[in-house]
């Protein structure tokens, strides 16, 4: 016999499981989890996780704004002592060259506040005081964001699974979907390497693998990937796991970094990246001239890492739209099809709140944050989520 959910999920990373805790929590319906591998072992595995509430999209500050509150209170939203996100709040500074990005930076700090992000400009004096390392000769202007900071990937998507399976949704671990079946323009399932599973509403939240199931479908995505790499190296001393998250807009690569475990700093960049065409054949090499560069460049931001040694370095991959916003919401024509993609780097963040928003969209509930201007036809309109900072991750 077939089995049969109301609504089906394809993808078990942050999104995923964000999603499927909310249409248990907030619906009474038949859920379905189905995911290839484990519970937050494609994209989500390897985030950086930082957490911070600084867009210039007014609607991305939105989503954050109410991720923030989950990841922070993570037991208490979820109702379940023993979960955590693994959230440290460290804080989070924002670096902006002197000139126009400065103007821009307090600017948005403004727009942020009035959407409720607790965020203000600091001296460097008062910046270097949160974080005695930081050498800002060239900086213009600063921001900072007490509340926010970084967390577990692994912690926080298998802690929304949990929540979900003990609501009732049924996960289905280790089946790998091979296409998305349609009547026309209404998807009613999915055919997997285990048989055919129908449902009324899927939703397809697999970032950079989306176009394996929706170009058979015709629908098109505007969807490219390409391989980041994040290092970590050790200064003179261990790094203070309380220090706070650094984003640097002075640098070309929009550098940032971030404590990580065993005294070391995380640094990874928030630029293009190397185009590639397969999200599983993802070159693991890391150039030497990539780490000699981003060695120099936190040499120069911060003392005690001008002979800083390099302890572990990973290769992600970032799933990434025209206007490096996600897509969210059904393409233009089809029915019981809802595609989450293109996260383009701050998946993670908006993750939480975007599976809320997800869930009520399947639900028939007013979204608590409109998603609207993320729908996927915003490309073909020509109406690009472009921030005042332009392409990147930091839109």
């Amino acid at each position: 016999m077939t089995e049969h959910f109301d609504v089906l999920i394809i993808g078990g990373g942050i999104v995923g499981a964000s999603t499927a805790y909310h249409l248990a929590a907030l619906g009474d319906k038949k859920v379905g989890l189905i995911e290839r591998e484990q519970i937050g072992s494609g994209g989500t595995a390897r985030s950086c996780a930082i957490i911070r509430t600084h867009y210039s999209v007014p609607s991305n500050t939105a989503l954050t704004v109410k991720s923030l509150e989950m990841f922070r209170d993570f037991a208490g939203y979820l109702d379940d002592t023993e979960l955590s996100s693994g959230f440290v709040r460290s804080g989070y500074l924002i670096l902006a060259g002197e000139g126009e990005t400065s103007d821009m930076l307090v600017e948005n700090m403004r727009m942020q506040e009035s959407i409720g992000a607790e965020t203000f400009p600091v001296t460097h004096e008062e910046a270097m005081k949160r974080h005695p390392l930081l050498k800002l000769d060239n900086i213009g202007a600063v921001g900072y964001e007490p509340r926010s900071g970084y967390a577990d990937p692994h912690l926080t998507t298998s802690g929304f699974a949990q929540a979900a399976r003990r609501r009732g949704v049924s996960f289905k671990i280790g089946s790998r979907v091979t296409k998305i079946l349609a009547e026309g323009t209404r998807v009613v399932g999915v055919e997997t390497d285990q048989g055919t599973i129908h449902a009324d509403c899927v939703i397809c939240t697999i970032g950079p693998w989306t176009r394996e199931l929706t170009d058979p479908l015709g629908i098109e995505t505007h969807l490219d990937i390409s391989r980041h790499t994040v290092l970590t190296l050790r200064g003179d001393s261990d790094y203070n796991p309380n220090l706070p998250v650094v984003k640097d807009l002075s640098t070309k690569n929009k550098m940032y970094f971030r404590p990580a475990s065993g005294g070391v700093v995380l640094v990874g960049t928030g630029d293009y990246g190397d185009p590639i065409s397969d999200p599983d054949d993802v070159n693991e090499t890391v150039e030497d001239d990539f780490i000699l560069g981003q060695g120099r460049q936190i040499d120069r931001r911060m003392s005690n890492f001008d002979t800083a040694k390099l302890t572990d370095s990973w290769v992600g991959v970032y799933d990434i739209t025209p206007d490096w916003n996600p897509a969210l919401g059904a393409p233009d024509g089809w029915q019981g099809l809802i595609l989450a993609y293109g996260f383009s780097g701050h998946g993670f963040k908006l993750g939480p709140a975007v599976g809320k928003m997800l869930a009520q969209s399947a639900l028939g509930q007013n979204p608590d944050i409109d998603i609207t201007p993320y729908r996927p036809s915003r490309f073909d309109e020509s109406d690009l989520l472009v921030g005042s900072y332009g392409i990147g991750s930091i839109a």
